[in-house]
């Protein structure tokens, strides 16, 4: 898979109008979501039929309602023609907009020059009648989609403080392709779809590494189960040797190095290798079944599951070795941990009856687990790069979706994947951009 960044440069960040920009929007508080405009961009050459603007306004305002913070006042009611009208300050009429209840508005400029691209969209606070933030994109025809990713990210930012997460990528295992199990990859929105394997067999657990760049699974597909390394870019994938036993699973590291979990004389072990599969060091050496590792973001710990204590639960461990803490003690089969990007949660899934759901817990150990889920079966959960979102997999709607939730209570705001198979094993990559 190509990758289109060398193509999309952030040619210029506009300044806020006031340098003291307000944050409207605590984070650590369920935010109610505020009423935003978002225009057709202004056609400044090349985008006659309007298809550029069509498409960037589509996606910007997929990912500002996917993030809660923002429900989008309907294009319908707007008062004003975007293509008689100016985009920055002193060049249009607060009141046209303010009229609606918008609180917010998104406004914008597009030049199309063959294949190449140069978009600014401005974000403004209507009530204050001020610019917030802007930018401006270059790139080609494919990468308008990216471009509104981008700026949706940025307009998160300036309301809370913190980055949006829509600028990353989604792996997760799908049967859409008929009676297998292939591994999938799209932007958060649902958008890009790419099919990364294809074959007659199971393929699964994708994991990324730090800026997915590589995407590392386990196949079935020559019948011994095998971890693969995948090359995003190039679209060549490398398989890890089973010198150490047979695969079970795995999860690449921030740097793109591999835990690997390798089952031998019944006992299930976890190993850190390098990327060619060459072994580093055992990091677990006992009689128990340890699996499922989870990462820390800045590479120094990992989260797994483990049987050592008489039933599964999680525990966490240095990569650089040592003795394992054990984390979760509610529950008799907690499984599948996932590491916040801040490293000082984990979410993981835990078996209640005949089902499971979703929990977080400080990394640390020592307090109680909240409980996020209560809805159908719910697993495999993992954190977008901002922390504020977890995406899982459901059967809450009959077939396993991928959803998203506030990882702040388990609000679900919407399912990312639809169409026919079951979707699951949800990985969520870090920022693709800067």
């Amino acid at each position: 898979m190509k990758s289109i960044f060398a193509a999309l440069a952030l040619a210029l960040a506009l300044a806020p109008a006031a340098a003291d920009a307000q944050i409207r929007f605590d984070i650590s508080k369920a935010p109610t979501a505020a009423p935003i405009a978002v225009s057709a961009l202004k056609n400044l050459g090349g985008d006659d039929d309007h298809d550029i603007s069509a498409q960037f306004d589509r996606v910007l305002m997929r990912d500002l309602k996917l993030s809660g913070y923002f429900r989008i006042i309907s294009p319908k009611s707007y008062i004003e023609d975007a293509g008689n009208s100016g985009y920055d300050l002193g060049k249009f009429n607060f009141a046209d907009w303010s009229s609606l209840g918008a609180d917010f508005l998104v406004k914008g400029a597009v030049r199309a020059n063959g294949d190449t691209i140069t978009l600014e969209a401005l974000f403004f606070d209507v009530p204050q009648q001020r610019r917030m933030m802007g930018k401006r994109f270059t790139g080609g025809l494919g990468d308008v989609g990216e471009m509104a990713r981008r700026f949706a990210d940025a307009a998160l930012q300036a309301v809370t403080g913190v980055r949006g997460p829509f600028d990353s990528k989604l792996a997760f295992v799908s049967t859409r392709g008929g009676r297998f199990k292939e591994v999938y990859t799209a932007w958060p929105d649902g958008g890009g779809l790419f099919r990364v394997t294809d074959n007659p067999t199971i393929n699964l657990f994708p994991s990324f590494d730090g800026g997915a760049r590589h995407l590392l699974y386990l196949s079935y597909k020559t019948y011994a189960p095998t971890l693969y390394l995948v090359d995003l870019s190039r679209k060549v994938e490398t398989p890890i040797p089973n010198r150490l036993g047979q695969a079970v699973g795995g999860a690449l590291t921030p740097d793109g190095r591999i835990v690997a979990a390798y089952s031998r004389g019944g006992h299930t072990n976890l190993h850190l290798l390098d990327a060619a599969g060459g072994e580093i060091r055992a990091l677990t050496q006992d009689r128990a079944i340890n699996v499922s590792p989870s990462v820390c973001a800045d590479g120094s710990r990992m989260a797994f599951t483990s049987d050592r204590a008489g039933t599964p639960q999680i525990y966490v461990e240095s990569l650089a070795g040592g003795d394992a803490r054990r984390v979760t003690y509610q529950g008799s089969y907690n499984t599948a941990p996932a590491f916040s990007p801040d490293c000082k949660k984990i979410a993981y899934e835990s078996r209640q009856g005949g089902a499971f759901q979703i929990y977080t817990i400080a990394a640390g150990g020592g307090g109680g687990a909240r409980q996020l889920t209560v809805a159908g079966s719910n697993e495999a959960p993992a954190w977008s790069p901002d922390g504020r979102y977890i995406a899982f997999s459901s059967t809450r709607g009959g077939r396993s979706r991928i959803y998203m939730m506030r990882a702040l209570d388990g609000y679900v705001i919407a399912p990312l994947t639809e169409g026919a198979g079951n979707d699951s094993s949800p990985s969520w990559s870090g920022w693709l951009g800067e």
